[in-house]
């Protein structure tokens, strides 16, 4: 490195495990351009690896893991870590998986703004970090354990200060909506990164950091973050903004399950219905109150949104973390299963087993209704009966997915293809884009999430861009980043104020994870969304503390253009594994059948989305981005963008 660097390490980790090799390479000559975290591992995982071609459970793929330039400070909910990289759970490929807790601080503190894994080992391995200590152990002992085992054996091994990601038999086995965990409420849980993770003969990666993080003005930035902490704890600072810490804070982020339910926004048995139901009440808050021990936080977190919790009596007594909204709505509400117990087991068990709760709740319930409309039977099951609300059939089933057994081999592929492989009725009952599951939202509640959803280059995930201003109900919000008040009208059509209010957010969501800050403080929930002034104060207090604590100085505008160019390069991988307009339409469902159900906004039942009209949005959103009417980024818009480089790699491999 030739200067100084702060806020960042400076510093890309690079491991090989077929070789053992372990390199580093600058990384203070990206920091400006790329930021950091995801924009970073976008640009990387671009130019280095065949994004065309590439088998995401080969060798070839790599896995970028990154902390951002905020990550491991007192900035609020600086503890978050990226990852990136080819996935094997949809099929566009595109693999972005995110978590809280305490890794990312550890693997910056190493000294380390960015780790690159590539290769296989022969044999089981995990890779230890500590400061300029990096190696690779055996990972016998904890092959084969669950991922609770896995984490206690190796802190016990390496001492308190160690934190780690790590996969469960899930990932061993290669089920392909398997994640990584890292403690008790956190997981890289979408795209089956755990698969990847397994297919590298990679149990666990351990980081014990003791390195600081240099600040630019260090008094300045503590200053202002500070001033950030203190405000997303103010409880008159405005009243959505305060709501959001109230409720999130308490009850963590199933309290908001009613909240969401307004515009029919929360989904019930497989997507058939959906709203507010109050037979789900226990899902709310009550299992909370009744089995909660205590809340908990990510590092430097002022809101404490995590739980922990122990069922002490019934049929399934167990402990754990969590759950969150998209494990009691993808197990419960989907589900049909109204008892918390029995939701509580089976979050313990997809999070020691290491398996994706939405994608297992999406499998669970797609296999109830493929039961209710008798396009199988319980001997395509192994005589397990999977009917809705039948909790003790899921735990039943649970274990033979995880280990491959009988129809667990199947099912180990996901919902998509294993309708896909039974015929086009059977995958009329999987609500899903690109082959992956949605999770807890009834698009057809809100226009703009359809969008969203739809457009997704990872597959059904509101964590790409779910416009808040739209789903929260902020019509002066949407009205500033749209340009148009039918942006916040959640049943509005407009094509330019939908397709302008969907690329705000999908870039917006790249702020936090590019600087390793919490998207939920940040723009996701309700927080500095009160008025527009509120959005404006929340950028420059970021912009100010981007500056404090690296030195850069960033416009709002100049962010967005990182943004900008991060997802023109999602776009074109994408675009490279063959995804064009057809796959960014509304699914079976949405186009094609109601959706009844109670709450107060909105129609009932749900209409099917209006195709012509939707693919007017879609054509306003594509010419928003540059893109032609198939989807593929122009060439001309890419150049101008300064992306020279993804323009020639993407028109070779059209080409080919």
């Amino acid at each position: 490195m030739t200067k100084e660097v702060y806020g960042n390490m400076g510093i890309i980790l690079r491991v090989d495990l077929t070789t053992g090799s372990v390199t580093r390479e600058d990384a203070s000559k990206y920091n400006e351009k790329w930021l950091g975290g995801r924009c970073l591992a976008h640009y990387l995982l671009f130019n280095e690896v065949d994004v065309a071609k590439t088998d995401p459970l080969s060798p070839a793929n790599k896995v970028y893991i990154g902390t951002g330039a905020l990550g491991a400070t007192t900035f609020p909910s600086s503890g978050r870590t990226h990852a990136c990289y080819l996935s094997p759970m949809n099929y566009s490929g595109w693999g972005d998986s995110n978590c809280g807790g305490h890794f990312g601080p550890a693997l910056k503190r190493c000294g380390y703004d960015m780790l690159v894994i590539s290769g296989k080992a022969k044999k089981p391995v995990c890779l230890y970090i500590e400061d300029d200590e990096v190696r690779l152990e055996s990972a016998a002992d904890v092959w084969g354990k669950g991922t609770i085992d896995t984490q206690a054996e190796l802190i016990e091994k390496y001492g308190e200060p160690t934190k780690l990601l790590c996969i469960g038999q899930a990932g061993e086995n290669l089920v392909r909506y398997a994640n990584v965990r890292t403690e008790t409420t956190n997981s890289m849980g979408r795209c089956g990164m755990g698969a990847v993770f397994g297919s590298k003969n990679l149990k666990a990666v351990v980081a014990k950091g003791s390195k600081p993080v240099k600040l630019f003005k260090p008094k300045e930035f503590y200053k202002v973050t500070k001033q950030l902490r203190d405000e997303l704890m103010d409880p008159k600072f405005g009243k959505v903004h305060s709501a959001s810490y109230d409720l999130m804070s308490k009850w963590g982020t199933p309290g908001i399950t009613n909240l969401i339910g307004t515009t029919g926004m929360v989904p019930i048995r497989n997507w058939q219905r959906c709203g507010i139901d109050p037979k789900f009440d226990r899902l709310v808050r009550s299992w909370s109150k009744d089995h909660g021990t205590r809340r908990e936080a990510c590092f430097a977190c002022p809101v404490h949104c995590h739980a922990a919790y122990a069922v002490k009596d019934g049929k399934y007594p167990t402990r754990g973390g969590g759950p969150e909204y998209e494990t009691t709505t993808a197990l419960g509400h989907k589900c049909d299963i109204t008892d918390d117990k029995v939701v509580l087991k089976l979050n313990t068990m997809c999070n020691d087993y290491g398996l994706d709760t939405v994608e297992t709740g999406a499998m669970f319930s797609t296999l109830m209704e493929l039961m209710e409309r008798k396009l199988i039977n319980k001997s395509f099951l192994d005589d397990i009966d999977m009917q809705f609300g039948n909790g003790d059939a899921c735990v039943a089933m649970m274990p033979k997915i995880v280990f491959r057994k009988g129809c667990g081999d199947n099912l180990a592929n996901g919902p998509y293809r294993v309708a896909k492989a039974l015929g086009e009725k059977a995958l009329q009952s999987v609500y899903h884009q690109k082959g992956m599951c949605a999770t807890g939202v009834e698009t057809r509640s809100t226009i703009g999430s359809m969008l969203q959803f739809a457009v997704s280059p990872r597959g059904s995930h509101h964590l790409n861009g779910l416009p808040t201003a739209e789903w929260v109900n902020i019509p002066p919000v949407a009205v500033k980043v749209s340009g148009f008040k039918e942006g916040g009208d959640v049943r509005s059509y407009h094509p330019e104020a939908k397709a302008r209010l969907v690329q705000y957010y999908e870039n917006m969501f790249f702020l936090s994870d590019s600087l390793g800050i919490c998207k939920f403080n940040f723009g996701h929930l309700g927080y500095w969304h009160d008025k527009v002034e509120d959005l404006d104060h929340m950028y420059d207090l970021i912009c100010q503390s981007i500056y404090y604590a690296s030195g850069i100085k960033y416009t709002t505008e100049e962010l967005f253009e990182i943004f900008e160019r991060s997802n023109q390069i999602e776009r074109a991988t994408i675009v490279m594994r063959g995804i064009r307009r057809e796959d960014d339409q509304p699914n079976w469902k949405c186009l094609n059948k109601e959706c009844p159900g109670e709450h107060p906004v909105g129609p009932i039942p749900l209409p099917p989305i209006d195709g012509v009209k939707y693919n007017k949005i879609l054509d306003a959103y594509y010419k928003q981005r540059g893109w032609d009417m198939d989807g593929i980024p122009e060439t001309k818009h890419l150049k101008k963008l300064g992306l020279d480089f993804v323009a020639k790699k993407m028109n070779k491999a059209l080409s080919a």
